[in-house]
């Protein structure tokens, strides 16, 4: 036994993640426009890769929305719907309004652990935040990511999280980072504040009226942007 080498299997894993996270970042960094198809031939010489992690990270990213495969065309970088961006606010909104009404019955102190930790990274982050505020704006959409999400688990539903997430609200204000001003992240925060005070205080009106001005606010910010692109 001791003479023979027993060869364990390379895991492909973590090549896939990272391509996949490569892909991501050139997509919400903007250095990959929206309709510009996708080269297979060129990301394979780019990324020194074979096109079998490319095609998986093209099906996550598909999923997420950043992408359009379309079949004998190829991989597209999808472009921002205004239109379908609105309906699936309302959606979203919809899901939020709900919860915020009977959530606190379902919450344990696991649950007021998790917003408190969001809640300090979060003023962490903005406190840090000035000139180079972009840098540090991702992260705190990530934060921002787990907030309404926890909310719409705890108050909702496995299948209710699905599908919010098959909104990809997120995703798309990502997109638009580089387009965001310090007033506009500074506002969102306070926003934020003011969610979390409804959800320590115990109070579902306060809270399904920060929920609403919340999501209507972010509704401007990125009408906003979809006008500066005129």
């Amino acid at each position: 036994m001791d003479s023979q080498k027993i060869l364990q299997p390379i895991s492909t894993t973590s090549l896939n993640n990272s391509v996949y996270k490569m892909l991501r970042k050139w997509i919400l960094d903007q250095e990959l426009s929206p309709g510009q198809r996708l080269n297979l031939n060129e990301l394979e010489d780019q990324l020194h890769v074979s096109r079998t992690p490319i095609k998986m990270a093209f099906k996550q990213l598909e999923l997420e929305g950043l992408v359009e495969i379309v079949p004998r065309r190829g991989t597209f970088i999808a472009s921002i719907d205004i239109e379908k961006l609105d309906e699936n606010y309302k959606i979203c909104s919809s899901f939020e309004l709900y919860v915020a009404l009977c959530l606190h019955k379902y919450l344990n102190d696991d649950d007021y652990l998790f917003f408190e930790a969001l809640r300090l990274e979060m003023n962490q982050l903005v406190s840090a935040s000035g000139a180079d505020f972009q840098t540090l704006i991702l992260d705190y959409l990530e934060f921002d990511k787990q907030l309404h999400e926890r909310l719409i688990l705890r108050g909702g539903s496995q299948r209710m999280l699905d599908i919010y997430r098959q909104m990809n609200i997120h995703t798309l204000m990502t997109r638009i980072v580089p387009h965001f001003s310090l007033s506009h992240f500074k506002a969102m925060h306070l926003e934020h504040v003011e969610l979390f005070k409804a959800i320590f205080e115990q109070n579902p009106d306060k809270l399904s009226h920060s929920l609403y001005n919340h999501l209507e606010a972010e509704r401007q910010r990125l009408g906003t942007y979809f006008t500066s692109q005129k």
